[in-house]
């Protein structure tokens, strides 16, 4: 196995270790929001998933505490107000998803 796919079969084993079935769609919101610099705002994190409203904020939910109704989420961002206007929402990664921004870095290289 080469050294590029090696390090991406780490990184994609990371990610199962926390959840076996994650979808693929869910780990690129994670990565989205994890390589921001600041908190993202929902709607710029829906057009970079080219996906709608509806399915980003379940991938968010599903990287969130609370996922469904009796389903914890992950626990690795969280979703917010835009104190600038409260109509939106914007999403950073919480303590426990720095943490793993950091462990993927360190797998990545």
């Amino acid at each position: 196995m080469s050294t590029g796919l090696r390090t991406l079969y780490q990184a994609v084993q990371l990610f199962r270790d926390l959840d076996p079935e994650l979808p693929t769609k869910t780990v690129v919101c994670f990565v989205l929001i994890a390589n921001a610099d600041k908190d993202i705002p929902m709607r710029d994190l829906q057009n970079a998933l080219d996906t709608s409203s509806s399915s980003t904020t379940r991938n968010v939910a599903h990287l969130s505490a609370h996922y469904k109704p009796k389903v914890p989420g992950l626990g690795l961002v969280e979703a917010f107000e835009d104190l600038n206007d409260r109509r939106y929402k914007r999403v950073r990664l919480t303590p426990k998803g720095k943490a793993f921004r950091i462990r993927l870095d360190s797998v990545m290289g």
